[in-house]
Parts: structure tokens; sequence; C-alpha cells
């Protein structure tokens, strides 16, 4: 009884996540390199919440025995992955505001430069 509960409550939890970031997506708050990872990670509770068996049987293969263990260790993995991969999105913006910024200032000398002999 309580694990039918359970279910119930992480795929509720899951599509109403999965219907946020629909949301944000239709909305285009969420940009086009960011919306996939967190849509799967969003829907996977929902799949891993009715396929319980090969989970438990993996679990019990690996050696653990508390079956919901995997699952923990899994999310965690999952959200480590996400984070690196956010990290990654955010060290290339970083790197791409860092060469505008340089090339604003470059073509502001070159402009003040080119004022100069005008004014002179």
């Amino acid at each position: 009884m309580h694990l039918r509960l359970f279910q119930v409550v992480v795929a509720a939890s899951s599509l109403a996540l999965a219907g946020v970031v629909f949301e944000l997506i239709r909305r285009r708050k969420l940009k086009d390199e960011l919306w996939l990872p967190w849509l799967f990670v969003s829907l996977m509770p929902l799949v891993m919440s009715f396929w319980l068996e090969p989970w438990n049987a993996a679990a019990h293969w690996l050696g653990i025995w508390y079956e919901p263990a995997l699952l923990f260790v899994f999310g965690i993995l999952g959200c480590l992955a996400l984070i690196l991969y956010l990290t990654v999105v955010v060290s290339t913006l970083m790197r791409q505001n860092l060469r505008l910024a340089q090339d604003l200032a470059l073509l502001r000398h070159r402009m003040d430069a080119a004022e100069r002999p005008a004014r002179g």
C-alpha cells in the first residue's frame, strides 16, 4: 500500500516539475541548450517510480540490500552530471563575455585613435 502511494507521489511530483519545465520552455525562459537536461531530470523519477523490478535486481546484483539506496546514488550522480554540464555552459559564456569585452575595448580604442587626428 505504501509503495503505491509513494509511486503516485513521485509520479505527480515528476509531472509537476516537467510541467514547470515545459512552461519555462514555452515562455522562452529556458535557453535551448539547457531545456533538454532539465526535461530529462524532471521525467526520470516518473520512469523510475513505475519501473522498480530492474532497479531492485540491479541493487541486489551490486550487493545493495536497501534498493532505494541505488536510486539515491543514481539521483546524486544525475545531479552532479547536471551541475557539471551547467558549469561548462556558464564557463563558456564567461569566456565569450570576456572576449566580447576585449573586442569592445579594442574597438573603442581604435575609434578614439581615429577621432584624434580629425580633432587635431
